[in-house]
């Protein structure tokens, strides 16, 4: 059965693990990605599908991720997802290049979070996408950590990308993922020293992250399993967000200690569990299924949402979210502003981030400390003390509403979309004309929260009460 196991875990990365996980793949692309006959992954993924594992895509004998998988994703990314975007972003802003994050995955090396360079001519990063070019400096660093020389920032020239990287380590010494920069070779001469100091302070902030303890979900009643894949699913939400020993999860979910044992192996082998000394938690290879499937997710799931909201309100609405240090709208249902007057299409176009109604959304999960820094040099005094005073009113009710910084005349009410790391991931926006907002703001906020609840329902997120860590 444990056999069986690894195999189901690795139809699980198969799917998952690309840059859009919510596109329906046929059978007969995972069973070749796996090595297995076509008729038994057929009813292995009709196994995962009933776990929540995958879902069925729209065309017949297809799958997606499944809301168990971005659930665990979500998880495994939750202690981190506010270091680690907080990272990449400074290491984006402070080399004008662009930053990533890889871990080990299923045939190779795969990237779970980036920032773009801003540069029109840049070295790319696409979450989900598979590292597998040995010249790599991503994979050589991480492949260094097994020889002892795990400190030490490597670089790499594959065409024309120079590519530095260092492992981020956790208290034990073992590699969890690797922190990289990506620029063009013509740009090297100055980046790259750039690049090289500002690894080794982002890599340290990573790492000091990894030494503070996770908070624990409170546990759930135990559940029985009716087979070898369902009880690794049960070990694996058991383990959630924290950590965890063989014993307590055994404690927690009723399984056997020999069966939890050899479930625990699997899971390693698959790449789903590190450990560290007997502490066992998610690995990072799993963060990135979520962040690859939120967008998509926002743009299929939820245009029909903010569809009907426009519809209800009369009153034009976006979804944002964040490119770099750039706001960018995936999601726009424009209405009548009435007779004389017109919206501007918003989609794709990249919106500074100071002047975006849907900006201090984005940027609320940041340390306080770092937003100037992230924010135009043009801006003065005041206008840094407004944008941060929206921080502070989104931080404290979850949503604000208040004339756009940057454009006369017009009203939006903000809220966050999260995802299922609890992590903001979008931002939801009604705008209109400011003497037809103004009266109904209390109205509009109403609609704004219920969009945001509704939204961040649709990419994992869920309200879980979690235990100390002491």
């Amino acid at each position: 059965m444990t056999a069986r196991v690894e195999t189901g875990l690795n139809v699980v990365q198969v799917v998952a693990g690309r840059t859009d996980p919510t596109d329906p793949m046929l059978t007969g692309a995972i069973a070749r990605a796996v090595g297995m006959p076509l008729s038994s992954a057929s009813r292995l993924c009709a196994e995962l599908v009933d776990l929540g594992l995958l879902a069925r895509g729209e065309t017949y004998g297809s799958y997606r991720i499944g809301p168990a998988a971005l659930r665990l994703s979500g998880d495994a990314s939750a202690p981190y997802a506010a270091a680690a975007r907080s990272a990449l972003t400074r290491l984006a802003h402070g080399t004008g290049e662009t930053a990533l994050i890889a871990a080990s995955g299923r045939g190779g090396v795969r990237i779970i979070d980036a920032v773009p360079s801003p540069w029109t001519m840049h070295s790319p990063a696409v979450v989900g996408e598979l590292v597998d070019d040995q010249r790599s400096a991503s994979v050589q660093a991480l492949a260094r950590v097994g020889v002892g020389m795990g400190g030490q920032i490597t670089e790499s020239r594959v065409g024309k990308c120079v590519e530095l990287a260092v492992p981020v380590l956790e208290p034990g010494g073992e590699a969890v993922a690797v922190l990289a920069v990506r620029l063009p070779v013509n740009r090297a001469k100055e980046g790259v020293p750039v690049a090289r100091r500002a690894l080794a302070a982002e890599r340290r902030v990573l790492e000091r992250a990894l030494g503070v303890p996770a908070p624990r979900r409170a546990p759930s009643a135990a559940r029985a399993a009716s087979s070898a894949l369902g009880a690794t699913l049960i070990l694996l939400e058991a383990l959630g967000p924290g950590d965890a020993s063989v014993a307590e999860l055994c404690a927690t979910t009723g399984i056997r200690r020999d069966r939890a044992l050899r479930l625990v192996e699997s899971c390693r082998r698959a790449g789903f569990l590190r450990s560290d000394g007997d502490r066992i938690h998610l690995s990072w290879m799993l963060q990135g299924w979520l962040r690859a499937a939120v967008r998509p997710t926002l743009v299929a799931e939820g245009a029909p949402v903010v569809a009907a909201a426009a519809d209800a309100t009369g009153v034009c609405a976006f979804i944002t979210v964040l490119r770099g240090m750039r706001s960018v709208t995936l999601v726009e249902e424009i209405r009548s502003l009435g007779a004389g007057l017109d919206m501007t299409p918003w989609i794709g176009r990249p919106c500074p981030i100071a002047g975006a109604d849907g900006g201090p959304t984005l940027v609320m999960d940041f340390d306080t400390d770092d937003i100037p820094s992230f924010l135009p040099r043009r801006a003065d005094a005041r206008e840094l003390a407004e944008f941060g005073q929206r921080v502070d009113t989104l931080v404290r009710e979850g949503v604000v509403a208040k004339e756009s910084i940057e454009e006369a005349g017009q009203t939006a009410v903000t809220a966050p979309i999260r995802d299922a790391s609890g992590a903001v991931a979008a931002a939801i926006c009604l705008v209109g004309a400011t003497d037809e907002m103004r009266p109904r703001i209390p109205e509009l906020r109403g609609v704004a929260l219920r969009l945001s609840a509704d939204l961040s329902r649709l990419v994992g997120f869920r309200a879980v009460p979690v235990e100390s860590a002491d």
